[in-house]
């Protein structure tokens, strides 16, 4: 908001909660001194459930601007469903919900919905041949909908209750029944307010909560911890907490989120309780709450929250968005529930939000000025420029947008950010922020991909298959990625030149330690000892038995068949906030279910004396592959 884009503005993790991950062996050997690099054997091993567990949450704009968005996504959606039907397929126990952003209408306000627009020609939608109403895609939805018109499967769209002979029938089947649900129709509030909808939507006291089962508890906070038998009258259908949690955001729309819509939810004593003040002490009665007011002193907590402002005018200005004053929310941003709010909402929710926690933002794209900076719009000034106003004669198209907009500060009502055959879209940079807090599991765009013409995100394309690939990938990654328990040691094997050193050495710059190509991590496969293993060790056995015979292994016995992977079958990335190690490695297509992986890498002990490598220096050249340990760095010891 004024400010101008810089780099290093990237997505980042602002959090460190990562569960323990299960250690099937370690056995720790100290060996000789290495170039001031001390190291140690490691072996680390995971054991994957039966079933990837994935909820999806589509936040879907209702408003009437969005009835080419709701097509584009209904039609497109097939990319999405060839990941959950043929990539994971029998191995994926998937749930899908949907909310809009709606917070006006009785009965919506976080509801799951699973009532399709009817198939009648709506004013907000307009067929571009015939230029005539058309009506929502929802016709072939009505021998799924009861008497009410409400979807008979609920309002939880399941995998395992798909119906068909064969996997084609069934995706064909998840395929109309997710298009009945997204089809909302285009009647919703004008005023969007998606981030908070989610919020509600996902509240242990919001109108979801029974499909939360006994995930929640008594004092309406959720259990992320909560063991839960799936055949149980009160297992969660939704949110299970051991499920990845899937949010994609989809809007053409500023959000206007306000601490007013969910009051409980607000951390601000003058919007959570009001302006009354009972005792007439001159301080609202919020400010008796110890959690909101730190210290205690009331009058001191309520100067910090409103300055001189009376209370009643503090809680119009800091709870509450106009409606009448400008065309959107645009003006009383300031107003608006902080996005750290919904970042830390979202946190609590899993044990270990690196590894099942994704967020994607389909919204506009931010809008910039020339010079680079983001614009925002403000209450026009007196007197204003008539040649930078579009809804004035005198509006001057080819003007300097830097001097209409001085710093990103531009007057008047909110003009949009980008276009396609969809229509315009504005700017959805809180969706956008928000995304960006979860770092590489948040999707969208950030400033420097936009202004730098990067790989984006948005809802000004043509058709949303990218945008829904780039989500696909990431739960796909998501399932087969892994934190490092301790850090591997870092050697160059390689000079300036690219030629082979005549002895590895220790990395010694932030640069080396970067450097992808100076770690080794011996990565393997096999199965898991028991029923849910099964098919596993079947499929194992093919593919050990044929093409890949050279790449397996027997253990002791002639069990425990495995298979090592190939460099170019995973990824290391070596500064991972979110891991305690601050590595994560990545295998780069989802092992079977039932599987159970192993990684075998040398520890550098010295890691924790030494500050963490500088995440945005330069990656020296090296091999593409990872080379494997050496006689300076001894492979690990196989032992469990």
């Amino acid at each position: 908001m004024g400010t101008k884009s810089t780099k290093g503005t990237a997505g980042r993790y602002r959090w460190a909660i990562v569960a323990p991950l299960l250690l099937l062996g370690c056995n720790d050997h100290p060996l000789e001194q290495l170039d001031k690099v001390v190291t140690s054997a490691n072996r680390q091993g995971f054991s994957l459930p039966q079933k990837t567990k994935i909820d999806f949450l589509f936040m879907i704009d209702d408003s009437g601007s969005m009835c080419e968005e709701q097509e584009n996504l209904t039609r497109n959606f097939s990319l999405f469903s060839d990941f959950l039907a043929k990539d994971l397929g029998q191995a994926a126990d998937y749930r899908i919900a949907v909310v809009d952003t709606d917070l006006r209408t009785p009965g919506r306000s976080g509801t799951f919905l699973n009532t399709p627009a009817a198939p009648t020609p709506s004013l907000n939608c307009v067929d571009p041949v015939t230029n005539m109403p058309k009506a929502p895609d929802t016709a072939d939805c009505a021998d799924l909908l009861d008497a009410q018109g409400n979807l008979k499967f609920g309002k939880i769209l399941k995998s395992d209750e798909l119906t068909g002979n064969t996997p084609a029938e069934r995706q064909a089947d998840l395929e109309r029944k997710f298009r009945c649900m997204a089809t909302l129709g285009t009647n919703g509030d004008g005023f969007e307010k998606g981030l908070e909808a989610v919020r509600l939507s996902l509240s242990c006291d919001g109108p979801n909560k029974d499909l939360f089962g006994k995930c929640c508890n008594p004092d309406g906070t959720y259990n992320q911890l909560c063991f839960y038998d799936p055949g149980a009258p009160d297992a969660p259908q939704f949110l299970r907490p051991d499920a990845v949690l899937v949010v994609v955001l989809i809007s053409d729309e500023v959000d206007c989120s306000d601490p007013a819509s969910n009051p409980a939810a607000s951390k601000r004593a003058i919007c959570k309780y009001g302006p009354a003040d009972g005792d007439g002490d001159g301080v609202p009665n919020g400010y008796a709450d110890g959690k909101l007011c730190q210290g205690g002193n009331k009058a001191e907590c309520f100067r910090r929250e409103c300055g001189g402002l009376a209370a009643e005018d503090c809680y119009e200005q800091r709870c509450v968005i106009s409606r009448s004053d400008n065309s959107n929310c645009e003006w009383f941003r300031d107003n608006l529930t902080p996005i750290a709010d919904y970042e830390e909402f979202l946190i609590k929710l899993k044990r270990s939000p690196a590894d099942s926690l994704v967020v994607a933002s389909i919204v506009g794209l931010r809008d910039f000025t020339p010079q680079g900076f983001e614009i925002s719009y403000n209450p026009p000034a007196v007197p204003s420029d008539p040649t930078c106003d579009p809804d004035k004669p005198e509006f001057d198209p080819e003007k300097d947008r830097d001097l209409c907009c001085p710093a990103g500060k531009c007057e008047g009502a909110i003009q949009p950010s980008c276009e396609s055959a969809n229509g315009v879209a504005f700017s959805g940079r809180r969706y956008l922020e928000l995304a960006e807090r979860f770092g590489f599991n948040g999707i969208g765009c950030t400033e420097d991909d936009q202004l730098s013409g990067g790989d984006c995100v948005h809802i000004c394309t043509d058709d949303f298959s990218q945008s829904l690939l780039r989500i696909r990938d990431q739960v796909a990654r998501i399932v087969s990625t892994y934190c490092l328990d301790k850090r591997p040691a870092c050697f160059v094997r390689r000079g300036a030149d690219g030629q082979p050193l005549e002895a590895p050495r220790g990395c010694e710059t932030d640069a080396e330690r970067a450097n992808v190509d100076n770690y080794s991590i011996a990565v393997q496969r096999g199965c898991r000892d028991d029923e849910v293993g099964a098919e596993c060790r079947d499929l194992l056995a093919q593919q050990c038995g044929g093409a890949d015979a050279a790449r397996c292994e027997q253990g002791a016995g002639g069990s425990d068949l495995r298979i090592r992977y190939g460099s170019e079958e995973y990824e290391i990335n070596p500064s991972e906030p979110a891991c305690p190690s601050g590595f994560q490695l990545s295998l780069r297509n989802p092992p079977p279910a039932g599987s159970e992986v192993f990684l075998e890498f040398q520890v550098d002990i010295n890691a924790a004396n030494r500050a963490a490598p500088d995440a945005g220096a330069p990656a020296a050249g090296g091999d593409a592959a990872v080379p494997a340990p050496d006689a300076a760095a001894p492979a690990p010891d196989a032992g469990g």
